[in-house]
């Protein structure tokens, strides 16, 4: 197996190189490939980058405990996905910003938000980050220990010396590098991924697995997915919390991609293909494996690897060294696009100039990775990361969409947005020890009340202010945008539940065929509206 990833190591330094070849000495074109990424491109980049290694893993996960229903923890940002296509893409792409910080100082202006930008700069860039990066790098060594039979050392060592050769080509080629690399770790992934799907309809009898885990909508709170679970989920937390690649209108290496486009159009489109194939197309490969797994491991204890005991049984030698190359690709475009991203906003937010600036990002970019490394061993749970992140930002949304229409949101108003679902959050999962998704809720309450009583009696932002902000960005809101939003919405689910219902079934679904036909009106609707 380790020969093929010598290979592929190889493969993605020579792209680094290439890449090198079409990056300048500026901020814009090492982080935003001079506003020139095309947009198939950066939707294809985005997709990669949530793919990563631990996703295949943790969707097994869900499966194994909570059937397909599980999933909504994640089905439902399809949502406020497709509110950002339709309404805040193209504001993103007009305001001209390269990271979601640097909006802050456009919006408000003055001391304050200078120094917010900063203090969100170093919170992004650095901390939430590699505590993003810490879970990918802990679920790569569980393939290489599990999948490939490596030892701990050799594990470690191995995953080291991934991580270098994903900050090499990072380093060498800048996003280019980064965006080229990610188109092929994807197509690999998914190839490999979609093999092993294969392979399993083959050879296991699917009409055995557990009615209940095809089940879409939960009833039995014992298991933790139950109906106030996924109300939480589809009414609450598309537009309420902060998450990494779905955050409310937008921001993160999600805004980066867009930022990088042509035009506010471009913007749209690789953002509307991004939400298809993330949401609905690329899982449809995992939930079949998932599903199986309750067929052929009934009784296997440890969830997370179940998913990598199934390809072992069912792939050839050879089929499992593509395996682990996709699985590596996953990780290597995760891995680099978070490297590249944090450093951003170093190189952005912290007012160095653009000599400076570039350089600290450079070494950002290094320091990221190294850094990423470290704290590999201190990671004991990944869930618990992503249960941090989830009720850590709980209400933050509500200021994030708001403060593009809301001319009384202020300054303050962000800042108490980001320090009310902390104190909630301990309040709620530790202090009272309330379990998800009660905590959840209640901090998103305290959020809310927090911020509308600080927007209600502070100050607004200064009228010269909003009015330069408005005639950047052009914010507006109508009828048609929010038809084609509830278009947009259906057709995502159209096309992932008629996936499901063609692997439980087989046939073609009237449901898929009716999400294709709507995806297709979509995508025509989105370029009517660019063009007006």
């Amino acid at each position: 197996m380790l020969w093929a990833l010598g290979a592929y190591f190889a493969l993605s330094i020579g792209v680094g190189l290439w890449g090198r070849k079409r990056t300048q000495g500026t901020i814009e074109s090492y982080f935003a490939a001079s506003r020139r990424l095309p947009w198939p491109l950066a939707a294809l980049s985005m997709v990669a980058t949530t793919f990563a290694v631990d996703t295949p893993l943790a969707i097994t996960e869900y499966v194994r405990e909570g059937g397909l229903a599980a999933n909504w923890r994640w089905w439902n940002m399809l949502i406020g996905g497709m509110l950002s296509v339709v309404v805040f893409a193209p504001l993103w792409r007009r305001s001209g910003v390269l990271t979601d910080s640097e909006i802050v100082t456009l919006r408000y202006g003055g001391k304050p938000a200078t120094l917010l930008r900063a203090v969100r700069a170093v919170w992004l860039g650095i901390f939430i980050n590699l505590l993003i990066l810490g879970w990918v790098q802990t679920a790569m060594r569980t393939v290489l220990e599990a999948f490939v039979g490596l030892s701990e050392g050799e594990s470690y060592f191995l995953l080291f010396l991934c991580t270098l050769i994903t900050v090499a080509y990072t380093l060498l080629g800048g996003l280019w590098s980064v965006v080229w690399t990610d188109v092929l770790q994807f197509l690999l992934a998914l190839g490999s991924t979609t093999l092993l799907m294969v392979r399993v309809m083959q050879k296991v009898d699917l009409s055995q697995i557990p009615p209940a885990a095809w089940k879409l909508f939960p009833a039995d709170e014992t298991s933790g997915w139950g109906l106030l679970t996924l109300l939480a989920f589809m009414g609450v937390q598309w537009w309420a919390s902060w998450y990494p690649g779905a955050e409310p209108g937008g921001g993160g290496y999600i805004l980066q991609r867009m930022a990088s486009t042509p035009s506010p159009g471009a913007a749209q489109k690789a953002l509307a293909l991004f939400q298809i194939l993330h949401y609905a197309v690329r899982p449809a490969t995992w939930f079949i494996v998932a599903l199986a797994s309750l067929v052929v491991l009934p009784d296997w204890g440890d969830a997370k690897s179940a998913y990598l005991v199934m390809a072992k049984k069912f792939l050839s030698p050879e089929e499992q060294v593509l395996l682990l190359i996709g699985l590596a690709g996953a990780y290597m475009s995760t891995l680099s696009t978070h490297f590249n991203w944090g450093a951003s906003y170093i190189a952005r937010d912290l007012g160095l100039g653009e000599e400076k600036g570039l350089r600290a990002g450079l070494w950002t970019t290094l320091l990221l990775a190294l850094w990423s490394v470290g704290i590999t061993p201190f990671m004991t749970s990944v869930a618990g990361a992503w249960n941090f992140l989830l009720e850590s930002g709980a209400g933050t949304g509500f200021v994030l969409l708001l403060r593009w229409f809301w001319k009384r949101i202020s300054i303050w108003s962000e800042i108490a947005g980001l320090i009310a679902p902390m104190v909630g959050y301990g309040l709620f999962s530790w202090a009272l020890e309330i379990p998800f998704p009660q905590s959840y809720l209640l901090t998103v309450l305290l959020t809310l009340t927090v911020v509308i009583g600080v927007t209600l009696l502070g100050k607004g932002t200064p009228e010269h202010q909003w009015k330069a902000f408005q005639t950047q960005v052009k914010p507006g809101l109508s009828l048609q945008q929010m038809g084609l939003w509830v278009l947009g919405v259906a057709t995502g689910y159209a096309i992932l539940l008629g996936l499901l219902l063609w692997l439980q079934r087989g046939g073609i679904p009237t449901l898929l065929l009716a999400g294709f036909a709507g995806g297709l009106l979509f995508f025509w609707l989105l370029r009517q509206q660019t063009h007006q």
